[in-house]
C-alpha cells in the first residue's frame, strides 16, 4: 500500500521542491489583492492601518460594523485579533475618527498550514499511473500542488498536472522494472507548504479499468445455455494485448439466488453451459492482468441479466415463480423472449386437486369404520368376561 516513506533520496527530492515552493509561495500572494491578509486558525493577528498617521488614534469596523470588543493599539493604529476564528474572517476597515475618511481596507483569511496528503494510485495499464490526493486537514486557503515522482533514487521528474490546483496528476510510461518508486505531491499556501512522499508498488497497485459493452445471448434449441461476450477497457490499449494480456472471471447465477458460479478465461466471450432452464440469470465480468497474479482485479462490469431459449411447447414458464422474481431491468438489448402461462396448466392443476380431495375423503371413511369395528368388538369381549364371571360365582355356591 502507498505509504509516507523517509529515504535520503526523499530528503533530496523535498529540498528541490522546497525551492520551487517559495517562488508558488509568492506567486499565491502577487496573485492575490494587495490588502488580502492572511492567518493562521487560532492565532493572534495584527492588521496594520497604513494610511493613519503615527500616534493618531483610528476606528476600525469589521463586515461594516464598528469593532469595539478587540484590542486597537492608537500608536500606530493597528488592530490585534486574539484566538482567531472563523466568523473573524472578513473585510476590515480603518478609519479616521473625525470624518469617517477610510484610510485602508484589508480582506482577512483565516486557515491553517499544509499538513501530510492522503496520496493514492492506481495503473489502469502499464502505460498509466494516476495519482490523486486529498487533504487530511482542511486548509480553508488557496492552495497549489507540485507533483513529481522518481525511480530507483533518479531525478524527480513532473508527473502530469492539467491545473497546478487539481488534486490528480498523471506518470506516463511507468518503469515496472524499477523497485522503488516514489511520488512527492507538496502542497503550498500562503502559510506554508509540505510535502508527502509515497511509495508505489506498481505490480500491486496495477488495477484494469472494468470490461465494457458486456452483451448475454440465448442459444439457440439450448436451453441450458448462454452466450456472453465483452469488449476490454477501452484504457487497456489493444495494441499491447498481445505483449500484456488480460484474464476474465464470468461469474452468473439465476435471478434470486445467493450463490455465484464462475469461469476464467483470456478471451472475450463464454458458454454458459448449466444455466438454468427457463430462469433469468445475473452476469458480470471483471478482468485482471494476466502475468502479473499479485496485481488487483478491476472493478465488475455492469451486470446485466438473459434467460436460456425455451421450448415453445413447454407448459410452465420458470420466470412466473415468486423466488426468481427479476429484481433488476436489463440494462442490455438480449434476445431472451417472454410467454405468457399455458392455459392448460390452470384445468390440470385443478383435476390434481379434485383427486387428491377424494382420496383423502375416502382414507377418512376408512379410519372411521375401522375404528368403529374396533369398538364394537372391545365391547362384546367384555360382555363375555362377564357372564364367565357369574356362572363361577353361581357354580361356587352350589358347591358350598
Amino acid at each position: 500500500m502507498p505509504g509516507l516513506v523517509s529515504c535520503p533520496s526523499g530528503l533530496i527530492v523535498i529540498g528541490i521542491l522546497t525551492l520551487s515552493c517559495v517562488h508558488i509561495n509568492s506567486e499565491i500572494l502577487s496573485n492575490e489583492v494587495s490588502d488580502v491578509q492572511f492567518g493562521a486558525l487560532g492565532s493572534t493577528v495584527t492588521l496594520t492601518c497604513r494610511g493613519s498617521h503615527q500616534g493618531s488614534a483610528v476606528v476600525w469596523t469589521h463586515n461594516g460594523s464598528l469593532v469595539r470588543t478587540r484590542q486597537t493599539h492608537p500608536s500606530d493604529g493597528s488592530l490585534t485579533l486574539a484566538n482567531t476564528t472563523r466568523s473573524m474572517e472578513g473585510n476590515y476597515s480603518c478609519h479616521e475618527p473625525r470624518g469617517g475618511v477610510l484610510l485602508q481596507s484589508i480582506t482577512l483569511r483565516l486557515g491553517y498550514a499544509p499538513e501530510y496528503l492522503s496520496v493514492s494510485c492506481k495503473l489502469p495499464s502499464h502505460f498509466k499511473m494516476l495519482c490523486t490526493w486529498t487533504q487530511r486537514v482542511k486548509t480553508h486557503l488557496p492552495t497549489k500542488y507540485i507533483s513529481s515522482y522518481s525511480v530507483d533514487n533518479s531525478g524527480p521528474e513532473p508527473c502530469e498536472q492539467e491545473l497546478m490546483d487539481v488534486n490528480e496528476c498523471t506518470i506516463s510510461n511507468p518503469v515496472f522494472w524499477g523497485s522503488k518508486h516514489l511520488v512527492n505531491i507538496t502542497e503550498v499556501n500562503p502559510l506554508g507548504s509540505k510535502s508527502t512522499i509515497t511509495f508505489v508498488d506498481v505490480n500491486r497497485n496495477l488495477k484494469p479499468d472494468a470490461p465494457e459493452e458486456l452483451i448475454c445471448e440465448q442459444v439457440n434449441a439450448e436451453p441450458t445455455q448462454l452466450f456472453v461476450h465483452w469488449k476490454p477497457p477501452a484504457s487497456w490499449p489493444s495494441d499491447a494485448s498481445v505483449a500484456f494480456p488480460l484474464k476474465f472471471e464470468l461469474q452468473y447465477r439465476p435471478v434470486g439466488s445467493k450463490f455465484w458460479s464462475k469461469m476464467e478465461t483470456e478471451d472475450t466471450s463464454m458458454v454458459i453451459m448449466d444455466a438454468l432452464m427457463g430462469h433469468l440469470h445475473h452476469i458480470r465480468v471483471r478482468a485482471q492482468d494476466a502475468f502479473i497474479n499479485h496485481s488487483q482485479w478491476s472493478e465488475w462490469s455492469q451486470l446485466v441479466q438473459a434467460q436460456p431459449w425455451s421450448d415453445p411447447s413447454m407448459i410452465h414458464e420458470a420466470t412466473t415463480d415468486n423466488f426468481f422474481e427479476p429484481i433488476f431491468p436489463s440494462t442490455f438489448p438480449v434476445k431472451a423472449t417472454e410467454k405468457s402461462p399455458d392455459p392448460s396448466f390452470d384445468e390440470n392443476g385443478s383435476q390434481v386437486l379434485i383427486i387428491l380431495g377424494l382420496l383423502a375423503a375416502v382414507m377418512v371413511v376408512v379410519v372411521f369404520t375401522i375404528t368403529v369395528l374396533l369398538c364394537v368388538r372391545n365391547r362384546r369381549q367384555g360382555n363375555v368376561t362377564k357372564q364367565e364371571l357369574t356362572s363361577m360365582v353361581k357354580m361356587k355356591s352350589l358347591l358350598i
